[in-house]
């Protein structure tokens, strides 16, 4: 039994002195090949494409893998098959990029072979060579940013920022593409934007997170971390951004509506009046803002009806009124707006159903002189907000609100098949939305 284990150790031996032995001959031959490419790039391209898969084979082994040149070599190799790509793409722009992830290995093997050389010249040959990475690097980015391949992108471009750090932890940043501050920002801005539209939230709040430490010139970082920190239910880090943004770019209208957004969660109803104000002095041709301030006045009219303010509730239904006009006046099909003006008239008609109920059952004289007056107010708000919701059904026939407010109305009325047509319509677009 002994004899037969050194006879197996044996063999074990041979096998691996020959993998290596092969390992050997087909890192030769890679760097051979590579050099045949160098020699006439045209017509020995096929000696690159050979040169790459012969470096992946030799690092399958595992002894290869502990030996700077190798990797080195794999970064030269790579840094040409992509460079190659590059150029072409700049020849033809409609030319798509096959290998595009060649400047990652390229760069994740001159890293590695950083990490093993153990002489300062080496590192030093590896990063001439990440000089041409790194260029690389940031134009496949910039190509697949430009096609939006978000996820591509930011995987390229998060690799310059890394190659600059290691430029500067071996004292060479001036080296990097990224030494100059200004392009150094504008990386980490493109880099931030290839995660925020890749999906990759976490890590764009990494990269907009230190411009924001740099007092940023650009107000889409703040905005994006207000949705970040808003998104992985951070409110504290999310208003300390969004109120860094608007104190710092007071005239953003990305930032001032995600604050008109914050402010309409958190129904802060008061405070939404001057910020929506603000917003239409900015854009004074967006509709949705007028509607949006429209829609608050409506709301805070509820609230004085609820406190008993008429002079109040007067101001806040003209109000309301005022802006949603202004809103059909820049756009006389909106359906927000049309809808918006029948539901004012139809909530101030609503309101008026809790005063009813409280005569419902008084059958005084002076009872039912106020239970008839009420009610003939209330008739009268519905008949306005009636032809708006018509007009709105007209534009959106399957709106379960329209339905509702239409089927309602006509009930209120007396008007009993028009009643029940426009309530079987909202059975059938609820079944139809699921709800």
């Amino acid at each position: 039994m002994k004899k037969l284990f050194f006879i197996l150790l044996g063999v074990m031996l041979t096998i691996a002195s020959v993998q290596a032995q092969d390992s050997k001959t087909m890192y030769k031959k890679a760097k051979k090949l590579l050099s045949n490419y160098y020699f006439n790039p045209l017509e020995n391209a096929k000696d690159l494409a050979e040169a790459s898969d012969l470096i992946n084979q030799v690092l399958l082994d595992t002894a290869s893998q502990s030996d700077w040149k190798i990797w080195h070599a794999k970064g030269q190799i790579f840094n040409e098959v992509i460079g190659n790509e590059v150029k072409m793409k700049i020849l033809n722009p409609n030319y798509a990029i096959k290998n595009v992830g060649s400047a990652i290995e390229a760069y994740e093997s001159l890293k590695k072979a950083m990490a093993l050389a153990d002489k300062p010249k080496f590192k030093e040959e590896c990063l001439k060579l990440m000089v041409e990475t790194e260029n690389h690097l940031n134009n496949v980015a910039a190509y697949e940013f430009q096609d939006k391949n978000y996820q591509s992108a930011f995987e390229n471009f998060s690799r310059t920022v890394e190659a600059y750090e290691l430029f500067k932890a071996n004292n060479q940043e001036k080296d990097s593409r990224l030494f100059d501050p200004k392009v150094r920002s504008e990386q980490k801005l493109y880099t931030g934007y290839s995660a925020f539209y890749g999906e990759k939230k976490e890590n764009a709040a990494k990269y907009f997170k230190e411009l924001a430490d740099e007092n940023t010139d650009q107000p889409f970082v703040y905005e994006a971390l207000y949705t970040i920190y808003n998104e992985m239910q951070n409110p504290t880090d999310a208003l300390k951004y969004l109120n860094a943004g608007r104190s710092r770019f007071p005239d953003d209208t990305g930032l001032l509506y995600a604050e008109i957004n914050y402010y309409i969660k958190e129904g802060k109803l008061d405070v939404l009046i001057d910020k929506l104000k603000k917003a239409i002095e900015i854009d004074p041709k967006n509709v949705s803002v007028y509607t949006t301030l429209g829609s608050v006045y409506d709301q805070l009219n509820t609230k004085a009806f609820e406190t008993g303010d008429t002079v109040q509730m007067k101001s806040n239904f003209d109000n309301a009124l005022k802006y949603f006009n202004s809103a059909l006046e820049l756009d006389p099909n909106n359906f927000d707006a049309i809808y918006s003006i029948g539901a004012l008239y139809y909530n101030s008609a609503a309101n008026y159903t809790k005063e009813i109920n409280k005569f419902a059952n008084d059958f005084s004289t002076a009872g039912t002189k106020k239970y008839n007056e009420l009610k003939a107010k209330m008739l009268e708000l519905f008949g306005i907000a009636k032809p708006y919701f018509e007009k709105a059904y007209g534009i959106n026939e399957k709106d379960l609100g329209v339905l509702q407010a239409l089927s309602e109305i006509f009930a209120r009325q007396d008007k009993l098949e028009e009643a029940k047509f426009y309530r079987t319509k909202l059975e059938e677009a609820k079944a139809e939305q699921g709800k």
